[in-house]
């Protein structure tokens, strides 16, 4: 009982003192102006004290109010006894006392953080004890060892807070306070209120995050699909954005993020022999991994299918012309806004959120199906090639037989017959066999020939019909040419 009645009474008075010590040895700009406050209150007071005690020596005589004006010798005669050579005796310890342990402090610092000057950590001490000269850190790089080659002397990078840090735009910076919790910090702006954001005491920089966007590239991924076909990505690119939470991008955020996807990068890498992974170079790791969840995703007909006609359509000859190269024959190209559509899933999204990242864009330059994951196979009619190779066959067979295709030969067709027919016009005016004056009716007949050719195959053809009174048109060519043939008498 008497062990309790004296832990109360202790206790009691803890809870009452606890606030004021703690407010008095924070570490914040509130707490150093108070003990600034209470410093220089205390200082002035004792001073006064000691002027007091001495009794105001070294007032002036009064036969010199009659020399100097009244207000002259006022504040002469008020302010000349602090300086009193029996004042500055008491006075003089007081000052060295404070100024020695300023210096003691210093160099412990400089020691303890081997900072390279001892005045780099005066100023610190003299910001951290009472709020003069904070340090400010520039964070305009996205690699902490940069900064602390640019920065060597910033003793907010050696020690931390208390002090200011400028963010660069483009840039997010993660700080550790001292209990270890983590504070994500922007980029500045011009608000007065957020254009240098104020880190606390031994508040210490844990990490920078580009916010920029960030393009993973491997230059072959393999891949399995869903039925066991070994298909090759070449040129595999991603970018990626710093995960924004739905947040749209504008002139006023160009780069928007979360917190937590940026404590996500910052805390979800790997630990290495040679120190912390970087986020950015995991970057190649998810691009290969995602790759190959996408191609397990889908059967190889179903990974074929991907590849439009309309790529077959710009990519292989027409009926008629050379065949293209033969290793040409299983590289495959899919457009990327239809891959960006097909990797843009849930299952994906979430995966890049629990790492801090979003997929802004995906391309992959070409896939191949080789042969060489058939060893039996003979080099030259390999299963990759024969599958290659049917797959095309019925792309093309579906190609030929659309109407949209028919339409465009038709068109092509008539156009070069019509070109065709312009130039035997043109060269039978120039180079005819009959003279000048008779050239004209030449081009009559060759012109004639033309048409009846046409109306000939029109004729031929099931679904054409030639058009009306093209007869008509014919005949009248024709008689043209008789009423006037050379070497006849009358027209």
């Amino acid at each position: 009982m008497s062990q309790q009645a004296y832990v109360r009474p202790t206790s009691a008075v803890q809870s009452v003192v606890k606030p004021f010590a703690d407010l008095l040895l924070a570490k914040n700009k509130t707490s150093a102006v108070i003990r600034l406050s209470l410093v220089g209150v205390s200082f002035v007071l004792y001073w006064f004290i000691i002027v007091l005690l001495a009794d105001f020596p070294g007032e002036l005589p009064l036969e010199w109010q009659l020399r100097l004006p009244t207000v002259v010798y006022i504040l002469i005669n008020t302010f000349l006894p602090f300086f009193h050579p029996r004042v500055l005796v008491h006075l003089l310890p007081v000052v060295a006392a404070i100024l020695s342990g300023l210096f003691v402090g210093s160099l412990y610092l400089t020691d303890l953080f081997e900072l390279d000057s001892f005045w780099v950590a005066a100023n610190y001490l003299l910001g951290a004890l009472f709020g003069l000269g904070y340090p400010t850190l520039m964070i305009n790089r996205g690699d902490i060892n940069d900064l602390e080659a640019e920065h060597s002397n910033n003793p907010l990078l050696r020690i931390g807070g208390p002090g200011y840090i400028n963010v660069h735009l483009g840039f997010a910076a993660v700080f550790e306070t001292e209990e270890g919790l983590p504070r994500v910090y922007g980029p500045s702006t011009d608000d007065q209120k957020t254009r240098r954001p104020f880190i606390e005491g031994f508040e210490r920089l844990r990490g920078v995050v580009d916010l920029r966007d960030q393009l993973g590239k491997v230059d072959e991924v393999r891949a399995v699909t869903r039925d066991g076909i070994e298909v090759y990505a070449r040129d595999a690119q991603m970018l990626f954005r710093v995960y924004s939470g739905g947040q749209q991008r504008s002139l006023q955020n160009p780069y928007p993020f979360t917190e937590d996807g940026i404590r996500r990068l910052v805390y979800g890498q790997a630990v290495k022999k040679e120190g912390q992974r970087k986020w950015e170079d995991t970057l190649p790791e998810i691009v290969s991994r995602e790759i190959r969840k996408f191609v397990a995703r889908n059967t190889i007909e179903e990974f074929l299918a991907l590849q439009p006609s309309r790529m077959l359509e710009e990519g292989e000859p027409s009926p008629g012309k050379a065949d293209q190269p033969e290793d040409q024959g299983s590289l495959i190209q899919i457009p990327r806004r239809q891959l960006s559509e097909h990797f843009h899933t849930e299952q994906l999204k979430q995966d890049l959120q629990d790492n801090g990242l979003e997929l802004a864009w995906v391309g992959v330059g070409t896939w191949e199906v080789r042969d060489d994951q058939f060893p039996s196979a003979p080099s030259d009619t390999g299963p990759a090639k024969t599958m290659m190779a049917t797959w095309r066959d019925l792309q093309r067979a579906n190609l030929y037989d659309s109407a949209d295709y028919q339409a465009r030969e038709h068109d092509r067709y008539l156009g070069e017959r019509t070109a065709d027919g312009i130039q035997e016009l043109i060269r039978t005016w120039k180079h005819g066999e009959l003279p000048k004056s008779y050239r004209c009716f030449e081009m009559l007949s060759v012109f004639h020939q033309q048409l009846n050719q046409m109306v000939h195959r029109l004729e031929t053809e099931p679904d054409l019909n030639p058009p009306p009174d093209i007869n008509m048109v014919v005949d009248h060519i024709r008689f043209l040419i008789r009423s006037k043939e050379i070497g006849d008498a009358e027209a």
